[in-house]
């Protein structure tokens, strides 16, 4: 274990030494050991729990992703962080926009993000606990459901805050989903803004001019697909293409323009291909081997004793 912190701080750290070379030097250099440490890795932990196994190649995928959002960064604008603000943004923090921590410590709002986050964490652990003690686990959206309210609008939302108390103006990472619109609304202002921030800056800009826009956004689905595969097929050794496949649905899907629609119908449109095929972005192996065994951490009420 002490080799794969290790690997993981070290592919953080090694976007300070990209960033010295020219940009499509270091952007093809801070792939190319992504994906080897990301090998590695997976060969070390071939064995082990698929919940280690996700945790590890999760973590290993983001500190590289790290360092290739910061090359892509700093190479547009030659511009650069201290060691302390990038090690905050590279080990401290789920966005993927340094800007923040590049300007000048500022007095910035943070108590509305503290307390949405905390009560985000308390709602979701509450649901949490409601569907593992009734037994609603047959299928993905009510367990996932709660947990993506603790962690993606509790805990993150609590570390936004976390950062804007100390003056580093970082911003919200998941808003509203049930707004959107449009699909292209959902991925591009609503759902993890720092993935959708991520994918313009290393795969959407570095294909202008090699591709057209419609082509440039269908890799970034593409794309997409490939990396999810790395959080969810590979740590449980099954369902390998599904996310792929989610994800290019959703690529050829966002093509049709819903902007105009009445939002009675615009609404269900876009939360409907988002949560219909989620089955396919979670397979079965790995909603069973890592979502619901992570739900059992909670722990049985006994309610209802004659469940099993």
């Amino acid at each position: 274990m002490i080799v794969t912190v290790a690997a993981i701080l070290l592919l953080v750290a090694l976007g300070r030494l990209w960033v010295r070379l020219p940009l499509p030097v270091g952007r093809t250099v801070a792939w190319l050991v992504l994906l080897v440490v990301l090998g590695s890795l997976g060969r070390m932990h071939a064995g082990a729990d698929p919940i280690l196994r996700m945790v590890v190649l999760c973590c290993g995928l983001l500190a590289g992703l790290k360092s290739v959002v910061y090359v892509e960064w700093s190479g547009r604008g030659r511009k650069t962080l201290s060691w302390w603000r990038y090690l905050g943004f590279g080990l401290a923090w789920f966005g993927m926009d340094p800007t923040p921590f590049a300007g000048t410590r500022r007095s910035c709002e943070w108590r509305a993000d503290f307390k949405v986050g905390l009560a985000c964490v308390v709602i979701g652990t509450v649901l949490a606990l409601v569907v593992r003690n009734a037994g609603w686990t047959a299928c993905v959206l009510p367990v996932f459901i709660p947990m993506s309210i603790g962690f993606h609008y509790g805990a993150l939302r609590l570390l936004t805050a976390f950062w804007r108390a100390r003056g580093f103006p970082v911003r919200v990472l998941f808003r509203n989903p049930l707004s959107s619109n449009s699909l292209a609304d959902f991925w591009s202002r609503r759902w993890n803004l720092a993935y959708s921030e991520m994918m313009i800056r290393v795969v959407k800009r570095p294909l202008a001019g090699v591709v057209d826009s419609r082509g440039s956004d269908f890799a970034v689905f593409l794309v997409s697909g490939l990396l999810h595969e790395i959080a969810i097929t590979v740590p449980v050794g099954a369902g390998y293409g599904l996310p792929t496949l989610y994800f290019v649905l959703h690529g050829l899907v966002v093509r049709i323009k819903t902007e105009g629609w009445p939002t009675w119908l615009s609404r269900p449109w876009t939360l409907g291909w988002v949560a219909a095929p989620v089955g396919v972005l979670f397979p079965k192996p790995f909603f069973d081997a890592v979502i619901l065994r992570c739900l059992h951490v909670l722990p049985d009420l006994n309610l209802n004793p004659h469940l099993s």
